[in-house]
């Protein structure tokens, strides 16, 4: 398998799963029936998890690569926010898929902390795998003229 065509499966996959928390997090008011329980969250995490990986590694690899000269100094700023934000995206995250994978999370105060903390969070996943996506879709199809 060719750099090119990998790096074309891991856009693909960021863009989908971008796509699919997206259109979960505008559609949970309305399939949702009020309990505690987030079933299509629940393994809609999963696929995020390994994004999340994904969009760590894809900054990593952006950031290292951004260059220093006077000319790419809008990129460099793209990819240090990218970056860093993909490095918050991660703490957030798995902090917060490790405490409801506990089975004592769903208390009245987590639930509450929960509608606010996790639709930023899947926002902030949903720009950075976007952002990811794309940049890698752009390296795969070569140099920019």
């Amino acid at each position: 398998m060719t750099l090119a065509l990998a790096t074309r499966i891991g856009t693909g996959y960021l863009m989908a799963t971008a796509l699919a928390v997206a259109l979960a997090l505008a559609l949970t008011p309305v399939f949702h029936d009020g309990s505690p329980e987030y079933p299509a969250w629940r393994v809609l995490n999963w696929f995020m998890a390994a994004g999340v990986v994904a969009i760590v590694a894809v900054s990593g690899w952006r950031y290292r690569g951004a260059g220093g000269d006077g000319a790419a100094a809008v990129d460099s700023l793209r990819a240090a926010l990218a970056f860093y934000g993909s490095i918050a995206l991660a703490m957030l995250f798995f902090w917060g898929w490790f405490w409801t994978l506990n089975p004592d999370s769903e208390t009245g105060a987590a639930v509450t902390s929960h509608l606010v903390y996790f639709p930023v969070m899947d926002v902030l996943y949903v720009a950075l795998a976007l952002s990811s996506g794309r940049w890698l879709w752009r390296k795969a199809s070569g140099p920019r003229t």
